[in-house]
């Protein structure tokens, strides 16, 4: 029963940090950053934090190293996006350049997180 309330806990305090982070956003210019700032960085700064309180520090740890090995997966994902979807056309494009995030990311994991 604990893990539910661990999972309701998570939701609730992930809705409400969308909530904070997307009137952030709001104000900051340009208003096209609200969609960046608001899920993402929110649901993972919430679930780390019930991580923390519930589990305790060193798991917190991993969950963040497990975030940040994603976040530059995302950011070479992007990068290579652009031309990838340019040369091959949206479909192929997409595909090959998530192919390539997960040959990365699954990289990083074996080599720094596992």
């Amino acid at each position: 029963m604990n893990e539910v309330f661990v999972v309701i806990g998570k939701g609730l305090l992930g809705g409400v940090m969308v909530v904070v982070f997307s009137l952030v956003g709001e104000v900051v210019r340009p208003r096209g950053l609200a969609g960046i700032t608001s899920a993402a960085p929110s649901v993972a700064l919430a679930s780390l934090l019930i991580s923390l309180v519930v589990s305790g520090a060193a798991v917190a740890v991993d969950l963040s190293l497990g975030m940040i090995a994603g976040a530059a997966a995302l950011a070479v994902w992007c990068l290579i996006g652009i031309e990838a979807v340019k040369r091959l056309g949206g479909i192929k494009g997409s595909v090959a350049t998530t192919v390539v995030w997960l040959v990365m990311s699954l990289s990083l994991w074996a080599v720094f997180l596992r």
